[in-house]
């Protein structure tokens, strides 16, 4: 029997990610050397790894870590890993002497 959704199940509604993001990356061998770019390393199938991706907060407060490695039991494939991570900020009210005190120069 199914499950009811989670919070992390519902579609993603964020604005930064746009279609070219959500394309599989390539898995040719890279034969022109390392990229002047730096990004991403070589694996030992020859396979560039992209760099981790860390999208915006957005309005629900997840955000969204993307990150790639290689596939241990296949050197010529990529596993993709998505984190989503809620984010929560907690606000403190602080003394005023506190405050001040922060201030000082350090001893």
């Amino acid at each position: 029997a199914p499950l009811g959704a989670r919070w992390g199940d519902d579609p993603d509604s964020s604005e930064d990610e746009s279609e070219a993001g959500l394309q599989e990356p390539t898995l040719s061998p890279d034969t022109a050397g390392p990229s002047s770019e730096g990004e991403g390393e070589k694996t030992a199938g020859g396979i560039r790894i992209p760099p981790t991706h860390t999208s915006r907060i957005d309005a629900k407060g997840i955000k969204t870590v993307t990150s790639y490695r290689a596939d241990p039991a296949n050197s010529n494939r990529l596993i993709k890993t998505t984190t989503r991570i809620r984010v929560t900020y907690d606000r403190l009210t602080e003394n005023v002497a506190v405050a001040a005190r922060r201030k000082w120069k350090k001893f």
